[in-house]
């Protein structure tokens, strides 16, 4: 063994290491690097070379050269814990996910008051869709450092991801108190306003930002979302573009453009999006994104096989960002069905807040449930207040806030005076939003699962239970990219499949149980028909017809979802039957799905 790797470091080592900390201290990091190369030249496993070499192959983008150096560091000092947190950021900067949190965990085994590498894990759970998770460690982070800037703005991006914008506002501000020019943390104000229906407000901070940052992409970015949400199409794609003119190399801006904008053939974008799609430099998470936007491009210009062989490559790719099994969903809506009996309703079915004010429209991603919020929310008595979690976060305070919640475990012992607490929550917070509206619409798909729930608490609540064909809602979903962790099901047709059955049968579930309480609206019926079935769909909610209603694109509304773009356009008949596009391409798909009633 050399003697640069037992005790401290021969004089000549001992040199050259100052040296390099000198450099990197005076931000010159390539320099600094080369001297650790000098070092390892003639002791290759002198640790602190290997961990300042590692650490400036990082900072420098030669991250193969970061993970070798890092990685025999962690093997040669096992009990290192800032050499694990230096390597578990350099996975996670590479891509490679699931390597990152094996080694983020082992720094914080060894170290658990190690701010930094809370802030990684923080920054992991976020890129693999974990939300909650992402907050617990920035909340780890700022308990340990209470003036950390960095991870208070990252709680923000987590907390606006969790629909709770008011909280994302008060932290991503607070970061900014603590580090003025906090780029991020000024992006995520803005986006937090936007959120909060705040528009003047949020443009004027992505203008700031743009001011200071005016050749910097993601400053025309964020104006073209903003711009976006509340149907200002040309002005987001001219945006968008700006921002892929300053840098080309974000699938995702490829992407966004992409929905917004209808392409012919021959279209240069589409061009611009396959060469960059095909470069083998481009991380494989920019590649999703381009993925899903050329499918969308190519559908436009009536290339369908080519266009799902992009489809298909982009859900291989989001899949691979995190571990999903189909057997997680089945044991969740076991819990569900065995929660909400015939005796429990016998027990409480006088109990909730009787106000008819919530309307809860609500199915399967892609199945309408926009459009209809749209249309609702248009007339002058009903407030949208879109995908609202609300509804889930009062599940997580009955079972206590610890972990997932077992509502066959929880509704056994809740009491009338606690469901009458929830409504009266949920009521207070949404008409907080809205203190004059006579009702309020929460367009959360997702809340199909907890209809149980609903009546109990709030039993002259109106449900819309958006229907569409099952595989047209299947193809649409797997078509879109989903930024939320709960889709984790949407990526595999298999797996689609199989949820869109789970889905069926607990529907089948409600009507049986709740006979009269989901008003069931069939998408294609209202696309076939509005003038006709639009009238039903505001009598169910006890409204009278109006006109806005009929004109629901041009409504000066934000939204929010993934049908942003969509719901800005007059009915359209295009998305009805998919299925005869693709062929064998989809039959895993049709397989999963078999008969349905």
């Amino acid at each position: 063994m050399k003697g640069g790797e037992r005790g401290a470091p021969p004089a000549r080592t001992r040199k050259l290491l100052g040296e390099a900390l000198a450099l990197l201290r005076a931000g010159k990091p390539q320099q600094a690097g080369e001297l650790c190369d000098a070092i390892l030249a003639f002791e290759p496993n002198q640790p602190d070379a290997l961990h300042m070499g590692g650490a400036v192959a990082l900072q420098t983008g030669r991250l193969d050269k970061a993970i070798e150096r890092l990685g025999r560091l962690v093997r040669l000092q096992p009990q290192n814990a800032a050499a694990f947190g230096d390597f578990g950021l350099t996975l996670l900067t590479a891509g490679r996910l699931a390597e990152a949190e094996q080694a983020l965990g082992a720094a914080l085994k060894l170290k658990p008051a190690y701010p930094e590498a809370w802030l990684n894990l923080g920054n992991l759970m976020l890129a693999t869709g974990r939300d909650a998770g992402a907050v617990d460690c920035y909340s780890r982070a700022l308990k340990l450092r209470p003036a950390f800037a960095e991870a208070q703005g990252n709680l923000a991006v987590a907390q606006l991801r969790l629909h709770e914008p008011r909280a994302a506002l008060e932290n991503a501000r607070a970061a900014l108190k603590r580090k003025p020019g906090m780029v991020e943390a000024a992006r995520t104000e803005a986006e937090a306003l936007d959120a909060l229906g705040r528009p003047d407000e949020a443009r004027a901070v992505a203008e700031a930002t743009l001011r200071r940052h005016p050749n910097a992409g993601f400053a025309h970015y964020d104006l073209g979302t903003i711009a976006l949400h509340y149907g200002r199409l040309n002005e987001a794609a001219a945006k968008f573009r700006a921002a892929i003119a300053l840098e080309p190399r974000h699938g995702e801006w490829h992407r966004m453009l992409a929905e917004i904008v209808r392409h012919a053939p021959g279209d240069p974008e589409i061009a611009a999006m396959q060469r960059l799609y095909d470069d083998p430099s481009l991380p494989d998470g920019e590649r999703m994104h381009l993925a899903f936007g050329l499918g969308k491009a190519l559908a436009d210009a009536g290339e369908h096989a080519k266009s799902f062989d992009y489809v298909l490559a982009a859900n291989r790719l989001r899949r691979r960002q995190f571990s999903y099994a189909s057997a997680e969903s089945d044991a969740t809506f076991a819990d569900i069905r065995a929660a909400f009996t015939p005796a429990l309703f016998a027990a409480h079915g006088g109990t909730g807040v009787p106000d008819p004010a919530p309307i809860f429209v609500l199915g399967m991603p892609r199945s309408g449930t926009s459009l209809i919020e749209q249309v609702i929310a248009s007339h002058p008595d009903v407030f949208g207040s879109g995908e609202s979690r609300l509804l889930n976060q009062l599940v997580g305070r009955l079972g206590g806030g610890a972990g997932p919640v077992r509502l066959s475990e929880v509704m056994g012992r809740v009491s009338e005076a606690e469901l009458r607490r929830l409504g009266e929550t949920y009521l207070n917070e949404q008409r907080a939003l809205a203190p004059n509206a006579r009702f309020i619409v929460d367009k959360m798909p997702g809340n199909f699962l907890l209809i149980g729930l609903i009546r109990l608490i709030l039993p002259n609540a109106t449900i819309i239970h958006c229907r569409r064909d099952p595989v047209d809602t299947c193809l649409s979903i797997f078509r879109t990219h989903f930024g939320a962790a709960g889709l984790r099901y949407a990526y595999d047709l298999a797996e689609l499949g199989h949820y869109y059955r789970l889905y069926a049968d607990l529907m089948a579930h409600w009507h049986a149980l709740l006979p009269g309480f989901v008003h069931d609206v069939d998408y294609e019926k209202l696309v076939a028909d509005f003038d006709s079935e639009a009238p039903k769909l505001l009598g169910a909610c006890g409204l009278d017809w109006r006109e806005e209603c009929r004109d629901f694109f041009a409504a000066n509304r934000p939204v929010h979802t993934a049908s942003s773009a969509q719901v800005r356009q007059p009915i359209y008949k295009t998305s009805i039957g998919q299925a005869a596009r693709y062929g064998d391409r989809i039959k895993p798909l049709l397989e999963a799905l078999g008969p349905l009633g």
